[in-house]
């Protein structure tokens, strides 16, 4: 049976970045991914995770990105 790894982006302001937002991982929110989204996700993409969803899970005023892996 197949098995899958989950991990959730979230992003937070920070008005001196381009874009105002600062994407973290929801398993270590001390440790920025950047403010870049496409890169992230192309380097998130290059280690075989894949982008499944979007959305409010966190009730915020952002969405959060939903990723994916086979483990």
């Amino acid at each position: 049976m197949d098995k899958f790894e989950y991990r959730i982006l979230s992003g937070r302001d920070q008005l001196d970045v381009p874009g105002g937002v600062v994407w973290y991982a929801t398993s270590d929110l001390n440790e920025s991914l950047g403010s870049d989204v496409t890169a992230i996700l192309n380097k998130l993409g290059a280690d075989g995770w894949q982008m499944t969803g979007i959305g409010d899970i966190g009730f915020s005023k952002r969405t959060e990105i939903v990723l994916m892996r086979r483990s």
